[in-house]
Order: C-alpha cells, then structure tokens, then sequence
C-alpha cells in the first residue's frame, strides 16, 4: 500500500522506486499484484505518463488513511513499550526495548 501511495503522489513509477530505495521492476511488479487482487486498474499508464483511474483515486484515500492509522498504532505501541518498561525498572527504558 505505501508502494502505490507513493506512486499516486509522483505519478511516475521511476521516481517513486528511487524514493522508496527499490527497482522499478520490483516496484510495478508489486503494484500489479496489487491490481491484481482487487481486480481492478489503479493507474492509467502510456510511455512516461501515470494517471489515477477513478478506483485508484478512490483507493488512494483509503491507502492514506490506513498508512496514518497504523503510523498512530504503532506509536501507541512504543509508547506503551516505554511506560511498561520505565515502571518495571529505573534504567532507560529504550535500553532494552527491541522491535
């Protein structure tokens, strides 16, 4: 999902794999796939142009939500993580946490 965010945002597959450290190839490998699975287009693509359909404008926002609650979730964990930590010893509690 943070593949085609990130795609939907550039609208270019080259540029999106350089910002996300991945090769194109991987890159539309994986967005495929995903189209694949909802059986359905994301982007219209011609040469050097990427377009949202109408389902990826709309998958898109769903995509941006989901992204952002499990960004919140997971710093709900590692605040958690660090108050069960600093009350069960004095040291610095990120001294033993591990992810």
């Amino acid at each position: 999902m943070k593949y085609f965010v990130k795609v939907a945002e550039l609208l270019s597959f080259s540029k999106a794999a350089k910002a996300l450290y991945i090769t194109q190839s991987t890159l539309s490998q994986q967005i495929k796939q995903l189209e694949d699975e909802l059986d359905m287009a994301l982007f219209f693509r011609n040469n050097h142009k990427v377009t949202l359909t109408e389902a990826g404008e709309t998958f898109l926002e769903g995509a941006k939500k989901t992204l952002a609650e499990a960004d919140d979730n997971k710093a709900k964990i590692m605040d958690l993580a660090w108050d069960t930590e600093a009350s069960s010893t004095s040291e610095s509690p990120t001294a033993s946490v591990r992810f």
